[in-house]
């Protein structure tokens, strides 16, 4: 890519009747670069699908499939499509005038820029992923510890039963106090402990508490596959990563490569895997779910609609990340965003000029040519390589998960439930592989692959996530409040911002090691998911506005793709208006209340 050259005050302005500039300097006129073959283009949706891989793709569906099959999984192929037609809103926008969306959401009013500093920060700090990669090298390595989990469930005192049998005595023991009763019941629970618990008392308080204890062993599995060295694992990749970013010439490169070998690696390992693995029965469901629309997990699932929409949110890439895209697109030097500049290291790379602000064209008709042309070439590249391989992924490891955990009849296979605690589901995978093949030396090597495999997938998004928050808040830092800071070049940021968030992530999981909470990576997961979704519910309003309003007829958005981002404001805006009503409102009105 050629180094961006110098702003001259030849350049005419763009006046303000044809994009508003606000509190930012205006934009400057340059013709639209001509469009390449979209083939040549390939690398920004690559590094963008590498990030959703290790999130929706292989747990947030997988562990749904796991829990409740293919009832929400109408829900997952809406969400990747939505996904698709949102990234080339954020892409329009870059592509007409070479800076990335949030910018132009500044430009709209500059309140949006601290606004959209917090909202890819706070859900971003958390370092699910990384804690998930540190589990799946621990378990790799080191194998699974097998933890029987305590489940306590409070008994009225006039049904404690007078003595326990010797069959279950070993699992199960009460508790009394003078404030109350409990049982409490280790490790899992299968149907004919469940109906020795129910002969003990038939009174209907007694049968009530051991229904409420039998939802909670389900949902919790009833085993814990510990890693008790996740947390240094996953430190240690955070590291690693940073280390590479930093060494790396040229920032954006260095992740396009680390991610196309990732993504081809994990790619032929779940070929491989569901070639073995995936039953024609498992098809059928999947098509049945997947027209099944509207159709909602039960309350036995276990799964809450925060976790939902988590899931939704990450059929794809998710939250700011999905902005993310534009500053890809950028360094990659898509349309006005050849003439911007890229993020160097500076240690090993040479620093280029990178623009605060963009660039816009003159609607000739040779500019007119070359647009269409920019945007039938980016949308083929985002089609291939970003959705289909979200659609691949996302059904082969949704398929892999209903074939190892469900029977030919669509039940949950015996003994399964076990596997219900954070993301032991995914070791209940990987054990599940080892037991098909008679000899075990080849069932250990394909349930290490498999692992790998995760751990591949966690790592894309871990890569991922530092890369591109990192970059997202550098773009709103540099062009919104350091715009004149010569010291504080868009290099300089980006690495103080990336070895900032390993600082944080690195100091969390320590603290991990303390409270166990933390510890967990579904519990990060999840947080970080949810907050995603509402974020995602905010910019796609945003979008709708910026490429109706703000860009001209010529290149604003078209009739079906305006629907689309009807469709996506409203999908997003259900699923949060669903989750604060169902889980934040009571868990901030807890908080207030101190129950």
């Amino acid at each position: 890519m050629d180094s961006p050259d110098r702003v001259t005050k030849q350049e005419e302005l763009v006046p303000d009747s044809v994009i508003p500039h606000q509190t930012l300097p205006p934009l400057r006129y340059r013709d639209l670069p001509e469009a390449p073959r979209w083939t040549s283009l390939v690398g920004p949706s690559v590094i963008l699908a590498g990030l959703a891989l290790g999130s929706g793709e292989f747990v947030f569906w997988p562990y749904i499939t796991y829990r409740t099959g293919f009832i929400f999984f109408w829900a997952c192929m809406l969400g990747v499509f939505t996904q698709f037609y949102i990234n080339m809103e954020i892409e329009r926008w870059t592509l007409a005038t070479g800076e990335s969306a949030i910018t132009g959401f500044s430009r709209l009013s500059r309140h949006w820029a601290w606004v959209f500093l917090i909202l890819n920060i706070v859900p971003w700090v958390w370092p699910g992923w990384a804690t998930g990669a540190g589990t799946l090298m621990n378990w790799v390595l080191l194998g699974a510890e097998e933890k029987p989990i305590e489940i306590r469930q409070e008994l009225p005192a006039n049904t404690l039963p007078s003595a326990i049998p010797a069959s279950i005595s070993d699992d199960l023991s009460i508790e009394r106090s003078p404030e109350k009763a409990e049982i409490v019941w280790k490790g899992p629970l299968s149907d004919q402990q469940l109906d020795e618990l129910n002969s003990l008392n038939d009174s209907e308080q007694f049968q009530q508490a051991i229904s409420e204890l039998r939802f909670k062993v389900r949902t919790k599995g009833g085993i814990d596959y510990a890693a008790p060295y996740s947390a240094i694992f996953a430190i240690l990749s955070l590291w690693i990563i940073g280390i590479a970013l930093t060494m790396g010439p040229v920032v954006y490169n260095t992740v396009e490569r680390l991610q196309t070998i990732l993504v081809l690696m994990i790619f032929v390992i779940a070929i491989v895997v569901g070639a073995f693995v995936i039953r024609p029965d498992a098809v059928v469901a999947m098509s049945k779910g997947m027209v099944s629309f509207g159709s909602m997990p039960d309350e036995l699932s276990g799964l809450s609609l925060m976790a939902l929409l988590g899931a939704v949110a990450f059929a794809g890439a998710g939250g700011t990340m999905n902005l993310g895209q534009s500053n890809f697109i950028r360094d990659k030097g898509y349309g006005m965003g050849k003439y911007v500049g890229r993020i160097t290291s500076p240690l090993t790379g040479q620093e280029e000029a990178v623009l605060d602000v963009g660039f816009h064209f003159k609607h000739t008709p040779e500019n007119q040519r070359r647009w269409k042309e920019w945007w039938k070439a980016a949308n083929l590249e985002h089609l291939f390589s970003f959705l289909m391989t979200c659609v691949v992924c996302l059904v082969l490891l949704s398929l892999i998960s209903y074939s190892l955990f469900y029977d030919n009849s669509g039940n949950l296979k015996p003994g399964m439930e076990r596997f219900g605690t954070d993301m032991n589901f995914i070791w209940g995978e990987a054990d599940q592989l080892r037991t098909m093949w008679v000899n075990p030396w080849l069932g250990g090597f394909i349930r290490i692959g498999f692992l790998v495999m995760g751990f591949c997938l966690l790592l894309t998004t871990e890569l991922g996530v530092l890369d591109a928050s990192a970059r997202i808040s550098t773009d709103i830092i540099k062009v919104n409040f350091l715009r004149d800071n010569r010291r504080w070049t868009q290099s300089r940021l980006y690495f103080t911002l990336l070895w900032g968030t390993i600082g944080v992530s690195t100091l969390i999981l320590g603290y991990g090691m303390v409270e166990p909470s933390l510890k967990q990576p579904m519990f990060l997961l999840k947080m970080s998911a949810a907050m995603n979704g509402g974020v995602m519910f905010i910019y796609s309003v945003l979008l709708l506005y910026l490429n109706t309003k703000i860009l001209s007829r010529s290149l604003a958005v078209s009739p079906s793709r305006f629907l689309a981002m009807i469709w996506a404001s409203a999908f997003y805006g259900y699923f949060t208006l669903l989750a604060l009503q169902s889980d934040v409102i009571p868990w901030l009105g807890s908080l207030m209340t101190g129950k």
